[in-house]
């Protein structure tokens, strides 16, 4: 799942001196790990399909080795962990994807 979200965060990455950001936050129930990049950013109407089967919206489309296949099978991975994924991004200034663990089984 990582190798993914990290690799997208690098390739959507253009622009010159960009950088990816990790972080982590615990609170009693979920320890969530976000990866934030300083991108292209996904447009809103493309955001609540990313996780679809060779859904590659606009920059995917633009991006000749898109697949549409890496964040489906990222979510798929997710859930069946049962962790939680979510995506927010804003067009010209980057991507946030977090994904929260439980912390306690």
């Amino acid at each position: 799942m990582l190798e993914q979200i990290i690799t997208n965060a690098i390739k959507y990455s253009e622009k010159e001196n960009s950088y990816v950001t990790f972080s982590l936050v615990e609170d009693d129930k979920y320890i969530t790990l976000s990866v934030e990049d300083k991108g292209i950013g996904i447009r809103k109407e493309d955001i609540s399909r990313v996780f679809q089967a060779f859904f590659t919206g606009t920059n995917g489309r633009n991006n000749k080795k898109s697949s549409g296949i890496g964040l489906y099978m990222v979510k798929l991975v997710a859930d069946e962990l049962g962790h939680k994924i979510h995506i927010k991004s804003r067009v010209g200034k980057g991507t946030i994807v977090e994904i929260s663990y439980l912390s306690k089984l």
